[in-house]
């Protein structure tokens, strides 16, 4: 069992601002028109914007968790899909 000090929470805590601050420019582009896109590549997945911007598959989670974003459901199976936007709440 670890014990965690002031630092360490300190520093998990700054992690955790930076991913939602990450989701949160991703979910603002989406919001202006942007989509996510999942690609499939040779080297395994990849998550992008619309216009092209790289998000992270973390990144990526926590957007398509988010109750703002819903799936196309445009994928090769219908539990699969490939597509995100923004829609209002």
């Amino acid at each position: 069992m670890n014990i965690h000090t002031p630092a360490s929470l300190r520093a998990k805590s700054r992690q955790l601002d930076r991913r939602r601050r990450r989701a949160a420019r991703v979910i603002t582009a989406m919001s202006r028109g942007a989509s996510l896109n999942l690609t499939f590549m040779r080297n395994g997945s990849a998550f992008t914007l619309s216009d092209g911007t790289p998000v992270s598959s973390e990144i990526a989670l926590m957007v398509v968790n988010d109750i703002r974003v819903v799936s196309v459901n445009d994928g090769l199976f219908p539990t699969t899909p490939q597509t995100w936007r923004y829609v209002e709440p």
